[in-house]
């Protein structure tokens, strides 16, 4: 999946690795719902093409889709990669 979007998002010269932590590794504030406690987030080396997708439940595609758009468009905010995640899932979902 992963190589998919990597594809999609022009980031062929990557290599994206994911790596799963430990979830009583991550904090969050008291007043954080239970629904949103859970971690996935990417760290990229621009120098060196590589990113890990680190994350602490199982990723999903919109996962995948999300945490790419910030590696392709770093200057985004949360709420454009958000949107951006929301339309591309949508038009490319059925490619498989």
């Amino acid at each position: 999946m992963i190589d998919k979007w990597k594809n999609i998002l022009k980031l062929n010269k990557w290599d994206i690795t994911t790596k799963e932590i430990d979830p009583t590794s991550v904090t969050y504030p008291d007043d954080c719902p239970e629904e949103d406690k859970y971690f996935v987030g990417i760290v990229p080396q621009e120098e060196a093409l590589h990113a890990t997708i680190f994350h602490d439940r199982k990723l999903t595609e919109r996962d995948i889709i999300h945490e790419l758009l910030h590696v392709r468009y770093p200057e985004w905010t949360e709420e454009q990669v958000n949107e951006a995640e929301g339309i591309l899932y949508k038009l490319n979902k059925d490619d498989e």
